[in-house]
């Protein structure tokens, strides 16, 4: 969705369903370059990541998928796809060192998996807690969640069946 301040800034969230970080909900925000699609957008997560691609400030290695960015080739539906994907073990196997901004989380997934499955479960965790998941973060990101009541859920479940 875009910012409500900037066409060049979207946000999203993605819901991860299974593998490493499974139940984990991950904000992020991709910036668009006025001269887009000339040049590659830029993605930066909003809460802390656990992941050989992502960097401390949250920002996302695309070079493992677009080494070279091709203008009218290589598009922001290629980029969303690919932050769906970064999450799935076909990928994380499938790392190459230089692309990735977080070194030691590349290290652990080769050499100590069992401290890496703990850490990337750690980081899903971290993200479904109300202090993460209601946080709006920027004022400019429409994407909100807010907490439900038990009663209330249960009357929209209900609700939702009849359709």
């Amino acid at each position: 969705m875009p910012s409500s301040e900037n066409l060049y800034i979207w946000y999203g969230v993605i819901f991860v369903h299974q593998g490493y970080y499974k139940s984990g909900i991950f904000k992020f925000r991709v910036a668009l370059p006025e001269s887009y699609p000339e040049y590659s957008p830029s993605v930066t997560f909003m809460s802390d990541m656990f992941h050989p691609l992502i960097d401390g400030g949250g920002n996302l290695s695309l070079s493992q998928q677009f080494p070279t960015w091709r203008p009218n080739e290589d598009y922001i539906f290629h980029v969303l796809h690919y932050i769906k994907n970064i999450f799935k073990k076909t990928i994380l196997d499938r790392l190459v060192s230089k692309h990735c901004f977080n070194k030691e989380a590349y290290r652990m997934y080769r050499t100590d998996h069992s401290t890496f499955i703990k850490l990337s479960e750690q980081c899903a965790n971290l993200s479904i807690t109300e202090s993460y998941l209601f946080d709006h973060f920027p004022d400019d990101n429409m994407i909100r969640f807010s907490p439900i009541s038990d009663s209330m859920f249960g009357k929209l479940n209900k609700e939702k069946s009849h359709l």
